[in-house]
């Protein structure tokens, strides 16, 4: 059975003009409401991406000021320790005469008697003094040896009193 179409054709192809039209409308509007979807998502997106760039660079300049303090820190650090060295440096060399003294006394022993410490050139140190024996004498110079800063211990002289019976010494201490 064949059909026959008794529609004119101008009918026909207004219909199908209209049913294009209608198509063509359709998949349009179907790809315009696509378009404003991705489009939404695409701007959603974008802001969350916005955010966690915001929220990351905030991170970066916390954390180089962070180092920043640090360097700061570490430069104080680094000149404290400059200044520590050039003070001991500066205390290294000198004397402390006091100090000297009451080390000087420490390493006497009973029996030996000072009579004067003199101070010659700022470089060394004269002690005169007397003692009952020699072996005391050695041992004072002996242990005169063992203080700090010191370079050279010498025996200048040494002269017996017969008539006292104790020996005069003189002894140099260089630094």
């Amino acid at each position: 059975m064949n059909r026959l179409n008794l529609i004119p054709q101008d009918i026909v192809l207004k219909r199908k003009n209209k049913k294009r039209l209608v198509v063509s409308s359709i998949v349009l509007i179907i790809i315009f409401t696509l378009f404003i979807y991705y489009l939404g998502i695409f701007f959603a997106f974008n802001y969350k991406l916005e955010r966690e760039i915001a929220f990351y660079q905030n991170n970066i300049s916390q954390i180089n000021k962070q180092i920043g303090e640090e360097k700061d820190f570490e430069k104080e650090l680094k000149d404290l320790k400059k200044r520590k060295e050039i003070y001991d440096s500066l205390i290294k060399g000198k004397i402390y005469f006091f100090d000297l003294i009451s080390k000087i006394e420490s390493k006497k022993s009973a029996d030996i008697n000072l009579t004067s410490i003199n101070l010659k050139d700022r470089t060394s140190i004269s002690i005169a003094g007397y003692c009952s024996s020699l072996s005391s004498c050695s041992n004072f110079l002996r242990n005169l040896k063992y203080i700090e800063n010191l370079k050279e211990v010498n025996l200048n002289h040494v002269r017996f009193d017969s008539s006292k019976n104790i020996f005069y010494f003189e002894i140099t201490l260089s630094f």
